[in-house]
């Protein structure tokens, strides 16, 4: 049988021997009429015009709205929450699922992994369960034990869709403990809770939990996509208010550098944010940066990459100030920041420094002019510390002042002088004593208070020789005028208050001084006083030196009178 050319040529046409399928149809209806316009010589289709006639969008917005002006933040003008109207409620099943689970409990069991995309009640396990229930009690009553990423977010879900179960100033502290007792092992959380803490606030009107986040708020702003919301009170002026403006004005991280850390990172940081904390006051004003009236706004959807059901789904739209709009500003900041370093560098005795661009002249000053009674203490310590050992034995000794030991130390004078001399020559030393005062000669017993008679009867006998009031005090009497020095009745106060000054290592006779300085503004003129009082203050919450000295000596610093005030209140 012979074969044609084309018969050939068929054999091998694949597409006739599979079978036809039927035309499917799109769930999309082309537009009948779509314009197009030329742009630059290519075609392109009116943005007006849609290719695509779809289906429906699922949700929409325009349910209830509410807006308001948020108390205490100076930087949040205005916050606008919009509800959803969905018309299907993907999620409507796990709030009901939440509210029996509510109180559920389960015994004590072992860890077990668990690891969903959106975490949910039906996708665990009967082990998952229980430890997820066991866990969320420990969680509930303080103890962060073991978990993972899942359990975390199931247990958020339930805070952020229970609103009626979950107080708001309660729910808040509840998920910034989670943050920060997790974000050490579950380091991925930072991204996700910074925004969902933020939300929750602007949702229930809540103001910044900063007591909450306080010792991590850098790594808080520095990752943050709205840095605004924690910058709640710009014009605070303590440590952690200008270390919240280090993270958003800032492109350098003091935090990566090697030098700020074991022992020595504390100083490190209290002398970073008292030097910056000056360049900040003077440059950033924030009656001027909060007056703006350029405002931005921002639009999205609360809590994203959550799980939220109809009940708390809503969008917001805040209005804010942008106050790291110039970046000039910012450069400012960031040479400053990393010029302190240098400087800190140079106080521990590191030889590298950073490199700087543009430094700002008036920030270098200031920066300078803060290091300046530091460098002078630092190198008065490295001088104590490298003098030889046989130097260091001529140095009296730092003690507390108390009236109990300086009458045991006259006591013992006085014996030691009635073995060293004849009872002739004691008892002419005797006769010339001050009036009043109790001289125990040789072989005489020391008498008490009792035998010697009350305060009262000293003093109105010395009074009838003398016509000066005496008050007897241990084994020595003492002129009242004396007592009523400022040096001996604030010594007494001293030696009295629980504590006085131990916290800082300060002893009674500099209490004493400090309360002086502030009383009467009497400058304090010993040299080591001044090096242990700023040692001590700079060393302490304050992180800075109290302070600095004048003509007639070293007078304090008035930005600080109110703290000292306070504190030695407390003693």
């Amino acid at each position: 049988m012979a074969f044609s050319n084309s018969d050939k040529d068929d054999f091998w046409a694949v597409d006739k021997l599979v079978p036809k399928r039927k035309p499917s149809l799109s769930p999309f209806v082309t537009s009948s009429q779509v314009k197009v316009h030329t742009v630059g010589g290519e075609a392109e289709r009116d943005p007006s015009e849609r290719k695509l006639t779809a289906v429906p969008p699922t949700r929409s917005v325009g349910g209830e709205e509410r807006s308001y002006c948020p108390e205490g933040h100076s930087l949040i003008k205005r916050v606008t929450i919009r509800k959803f109207i969905d018309k299907f409620d993907f999620y409507g099943n796990f709030r009901k699922a939440a509210l029996v689970y509510y109180d559920y409990k389960t015994p004590k069991c072992d860890f077990v992994p668990y690891y969903s995309y959106m975490p949910q009640y039906s996708q665990l396990t009967s082990p998952q369960k229980a430890y997820y229930f066991y866990w969320r009690d420990e969680v509930r009553h303080g103890r962060y034990i073991k978990c993972d990423y899942s359990y975390l977010y199931l247990y958020v879900y339930e805070i952020l869709n229970l609103p009626d179960k979950f107080a708001p100033n309660l729910a808040i502290r509840a998920l910034c403990g989670l943050w920060r007792e997790y974000r050490r092992t579950l380091p991925r959380i930072d991204a996700y809770f910074s925004v969902w803490i933020q939300d929750y606030c602007f949702v229930h009107e809540l103001s910044c939990p900063m007591d909450e986040i306080r010792d991590f708020v850098f790594d808080v702003i520095s990752g943050s996509d709205f840095k605004e919301f924690y910058l709640s009170d710009i014009a605070d002026a303590g440590k952690d208010g200008t270390e919240a403006m280090l993270a958003y004005l800032s492109d350098y991280d003091w935090r990566s550098t090697r030098y700020a850390e074991g022992e020595n990172r504390e100083i490190f940081r209290n002398h970073l944010m008292g030097a910056m904390r000056r360049v900040i006051d003077r440059f950033c004003d924030p009656q001027a940066l909060t007056s703006s009236e350029e405002l931005a706004t921002v639009k999205r959807d609360a809590f994203p990459h959550s799980l939220c059901t109809h009940a708390v789904k809503c969008k917001l739209e805040i209005e804010y100030v942008p106050i790291a709009k110039d970046d000039s500003l910012r450069n400012l900041i960031t040479a400053a920041t990393r010029y302190t370093e240098n400087k800190l560098r140079a106080l521990f005795g590191v030889k590298s420094r950073l490199g700087i661009k543009d430094m700002n002249a008036e920030a270098k000053s200031i920066i300078d002019g803060y290091f300046e009674n530091i460098f002078e203490i630092e190198r008065r310590r490295r001088i104590r510390e490298n003098a030889p050992e046989y130097e260091k034995l001529y140095d009296a000794e730092h003690t507390k002042l108390s009236f109990a030991d300086a009458d045991e130390i006259e006591l013992a004078s006085w014996s030691t002088t009635a073995r060293l001399v004849s009872d002739s020559e004691m008892d002419d030393t005797a006769a010339n004593a001050p009036a009043g005062l109790a001289l125990y000669g040789k072989n005489e017993p020391a008498e008490t208070n009792a035998t010697a008679g009350s305060a009262e009867s000293v003093a109105e006998a010395s009074k009838a020789a003398s016509g000066d009031i005496i008050v007897e005090i241990g084994f020595i009497a003492r002129p009242v005028e004396a007592l009523e020095s400022t040096a001996f009745a604030d010594v007494s106060k001293a030696t009295e208050d629980t504590g006085s000054g131990a916290a800082l290592g300060l002893c009674a006779e500099e209490l004493v001084m400090l309360r002086a300085l502030l009383k009467d503004g009497k400058p304090i003129t010993s040299d080591e006083a001044y090096e242990r009082i700023n040692e001590a203050f700079i060393s302490s919450e304050l992180g800075d030196f109290i302070l600095e000295p004048t003509d007639e000596g070293y007078s304090l610093v008035e930005d600080y009178r109110s703290d000292i005030e306070e504190w030695l209140a407390k003693l």
